[in-house]
């Protein structure tokens, strides 16, 4: 019986532990945009995270994505908010069943010791038309091509120099 009670306890007490941490991010997304974005951390020479309260705001730009040099995510049971934003910064919220939550991931490259690059990044799809607690919960995953396109275009513009130097060695 003692055996049990711990168990629970122990149980109880690491799940509760781990519901007090939440990801508390607001992506505020182009009007009518639709597709996969991403949030990428920890890039070389982009702006620091903004906050607005308790969450941080990722301004996803018309390519769907946002950097950050923040080193990484808040990870935890997701409280995130999504809202479409017109050119005057008006906000209509996004339907929960029409944003699709997605994994995580990451990129390193320590072939140049003094340009290292170690990103870690999330992505969610949003859509507007067939939203619906199927789409949101389904498990369909990121198309590869998509992602390996947005990551190479993050890696192009905060780390060209370390591009260059690849490529001139990958040419010899």
């Amino acid at each position: 019986m003692k055996k049990r009670f711990l168990t629970l306890s122990f149980t109880l007490f690491t799940l509760l532990g781990c519901a007090s941490e939440e990801t508390n991010d607001i992506y505020l997304i182009p009007e009518g945009y639709e597709g996969y974005i991403y949030a990428f951390y920890n890039v070389k020479g982009a702006p620091e995270v903004e906050k607005e309260g308790d969450y941080e705001v990722h301004n996803i730009n018309n390519q769907g994505y946002f950097v950050t040099s923040t080193p990484d995510m808040d990870y935890g049971t997701v409280t995130d908010k999504y809202y479409y934003v017109d050119e005057d910064g008006n906000r209509t919220k996004i339907n929960k069943e029409c944003v699709r939550v997605g994994g995580i991931s990451g990129f390193e490259d320590d072939t140049d010791p003094t340009n290292k690059i170690n990103i870690v990044s999330t992505y969610a799809e949003v859509i507007k038309k067939g939203c619906s607690q199927s789409f949101m919960s389904s498990g369909e995953g990121i198309h590869k091509d998509n992602s390996d396109a947005i990551l190479g275009e993050v890696i192009e513009k905060y780390y060209k120099s370390k591009l260059r130097k690849l490529n001139q060695t990958s040419e010899m």
